[in-house]
């Protein structure tokens, strides 16, 4: 059976406020889904580890802690707003969630939220806010791109 032309249900973005990550987001709204029960649901994820959460032993300060959680939340509210202005212009159904995760990696996250979401395609950026601006295919995506069951679309 061909599946070119198939629609689909449930798409999953990642969003980490690169470039990347919004041209990803600008080509799933542009997949054609399902009328009934279409819905692009659009993801980032709190690196708690970036914000010195290792462990219980190693947390930072409460001040700090909870200073720098809020600045992460409010930074990915932006994101997924700009995601959800994005899907609203081409009345694409949305959902979007916040993931904080202190011990799983990034893709690792992206891959069990889709297992756990029946998610049919991931669509991710090739390269996102990491400082390793000269890999060909950011971590993330990689990760992806290597663990995810369902199909990966990465946009350049």
């Amino acid at each position: 059976m061909s599946q070119t032309n198939r629609k689909l249900s449930r798409i999953l973005v990642a969003i980490d406020g690169s470039e990347a990550a919004m041209r990803a987001t600008e080509y799933a709204v542009s997949i054609p889904m399902k009328e009934d029960d279409g819905r692009l649901i659009a993801l980032t994820v709190v690196e708690l580890a970036k914000l010195g959460y290792t462990s219980f032993v190693t947390a930072p300060t409460p001040v700090s802690a909870l200073k720098g959680l809020e600045e992460k939340r409010t930074e990915a509210k932006n994101w997924l707003g700009k995601a959800e202005e994005l899907a609203r212009q081409n009345n694409v159904p949305f959902k979007s969630e916040i993931i904080e995760e202190a011990i799983l990696k990034v893709g690792t996250t992206i891959v069990k939220y889709a297992e756990k979401h029946y998610i049919e395609l991931i669509v991710v950026g090739t390269k996102g806010k990491s400082r390793f601006k000269k890999l060909l295919i950011g971590s993330v995506a990689s990760d992806v791109v290597s663990y995810a069951q369902c199909p990966v679309m990465v946009v350049k």
